[in-house]
């Protein structure tokens, strides 16, 4: 008897299955997002526009949809063809991590109408919408960006520290140095070369920063293209001592790239820290070969 029930539950279902209009099943409408970046700015007060834009948060009418990496085709359910307003946060890997994304604070949102359709696919943004700009005018406060290192000068806003036992070098070869965005120029870039007896980098910011603490963000935005694992960090002054903090560890890469260093946990964890300063280094890897440190336009960037 047991066996018969079962059967019949089986039967219905396919029944039910069946009589289903497939034709009733709603197409969503499809969003596809190619790329993100910065804009190209040849005067800006900043330096360099290079970004790293790899994910991004997305609402339709208030709603999130969720985070996606890019290049991404997300499917968009709607009720009717229509236009809907469109939201995009730009996301980074913070620290060098591609498993730990977030949302840029530093960034501002793209919004705007798009027209979307059931079963259609919205090649988005496209042109100008692609760009994204700072945030200068935050509810936070007023963004500060501090041009820490973009060597277009000759002189050093980052020195060598008493750990370091090699130091900058500038380069200008075009096919080493960083290739700026369209429509930007940069002369030279820093590196650094480690060997048998140089075998440790490290220099700081000559400038003390007075730095936002309670949880406030606070980043570095670097490019580098290293053969050898470089880390970034910070140099808290507390009352009678000196801390030396390291944050992120970035590890060898076949091309240039850009990275974010969030700094929140060491400064709001220095509560007594009267000034930061912002440290690089890499102490050189038992590999038997030469390793080159190639770094170019450092900036720091917090609310005040």
């Amino acid at each position: 008897m047991k066996e018969i029930f079962i059967f019949f539950i089986i039967n219905l279902c396919l029944v039910t299955l069946n009589s289903c209009d497939n034709n009733s099943i709603e197409k969503p409408a499809y969003l596809a997002i190619q790329e993100l970046y910065m804009t190209p700015n040849q005067n800006s007060s900043f330096g360099n526009s290079s970004s790293k834009i790899s994910s991004v948060w997305i609402h339709i009418n208030n709603y999130n949809l969720g985070a996606f990496e890019l290049p991404a085709q997300i499917p968009v359910l709607i009720d009717t063809n229509g236009s809907y307003d469109l939201k995009l946060e730009p996301g980074i890997d913070i620290n060098g991590v591609s498993s730990f994304r977030g949302i840029y604070p530093f960034y501002n949102p793209i919004e705007m109408s798009v027209d979307l359709k059931k079963g259609e696919t919205i090649d988005f943004p496209s042109g100008s919408n692609k760009i994204v700009s700072y945030d200068f005018n935050a509810p936070q406060g007023e963004l500060k960006i501090k041009n820490l290192e973009t060597f277009e000068s000759g002189l050093r806003t980052m020195t060598t520290t008493n750990q370091s036992d090699t130091n900058w070098i500038l380069t200008s070869n075009s096919n080493i140095k960083f290739p700026p965005p369209q429509g930007e120029e940069n002369l030279y870039s820093g590196m650094a070369i480690l060997d048998t007896g140089i075998c440790k980098f490290e220099v700081s910011s000559n400038e003390d920063f007075i730095l936002p603490k309670g949880g406030e963000n606070v980043y570095v935005e670097f490019d580098y293209h290293i053969t050898n694992p470089l880390t970034i960090g910070v140099i808290a002054s507390n009352p009678g001592q000196i801390i030396q903090m390291p944050t992120a560890t970035f590890l060898p890469n076949s091309k240039w790239n850009h990275g974010y260093v969030n700094l929140i946990t060491e400064v709001s964890g220095s509560p007594q820290a009267s000034t930061f300063k912002i440290f690089i280094g890499s102490a050189k890897l038992n590999n038997g070969r030469l390793d080159t440190v190639l770094i170019d336009n450092v900036r720091l960037l917090y609310h005040e």
